[in-house]
Parts: structure tokens; C-alpha cells; sequence
């Protein structure tokens, strides 16, 4: 079961994408049910790694991989970025969680 809020992963893109809900999930559907790659993945607030490359459209139903992210590894992807979209100060960059971490992430998107 997914906790939200999550972020998408999209393998050789440094974006990363906020998905509040499976509700916003499921009103974004057509950018997210297709063409997906096998390193693809969606990271929920716990640090819960899902993939993607099954997606049939039904959230509830996408395979998790039994593997969670480190805190270390979360926080090195936010870095990131958040300097692909040119932020200042990225080093700076610290969060306690994943799901602080995701927060940050949601507000770095209002902000653009």
C-alpha cells in the first residue's frame, strides 16, 4: 500500500515528480500509465520503492519491489533536483525523513 503523498523517478531524468494523491494520481493518469521503463519507479512517503513498468491504471495495483530507499540516497536525488531546476544552495539541502523530504519537493513546485 502506497503511502502518500509520493514521487515519480523516471530513470535517467533528474526531475522529480509530486503525486499528492491516488486521486491526482488518477486525474494525471495519461502521464503516468504508459511507456515506462523498468528503473522507473514511484517513491512513497515511508521510502517504499514501486514500479512502475506494470501499471495497468489502477494505483491500488502497482507491484512493490520489497526495497526501500535510504535516507542518504533521498536526500542526494532532491540535491540533484533541485539543481536541475536551478536552486541555490543545495548542499544545504537536509530533511529528518522521507516524507520531509517529498514535502520539500512539493513546495519547490509551487514555488516554479
Amino acid at each position: 500500500m502506497i503511502n502518500w503523498p509520493a514521487i515519480i523517478k523516471y530513470d535517467g531524468d533528474d526531475e522529480l515528480i509530486y503525486v499528492g494523491s491516488d486521486q491526482e494520481w488518477m486525474r494525471d493518469a495519461e502521464s503516468h500509465l504508459y511507456n515506462h521503463k523498468d528503473a522507473d519507479h514511484l517513491i512513497d512517503s515511508s521510502g517504499d520503492i514501486f514500479r512502475l513498468d506494470h501499471v495497468q491504471g489502477d494505483i491500488r495495483n502497482l507491484p512493490a519491489t520489497g526495497k526501500q530507499i535510504a535516507l542518504q540516497d533521498f536526500i542526494k536525488l532532491v540535491r540533484i533536483h533541485a539543481s536541475s531546476s536551478h536552486r541555490c544552495c543545495i548542499e544545504k539541502i537536509h530533511f529528518r525523513n522521507i516524507a520531509e523530504g517529498i514535502s520539500l519537493i512539493a513546495s519547490m513546485n509551487e514555488d516554479d
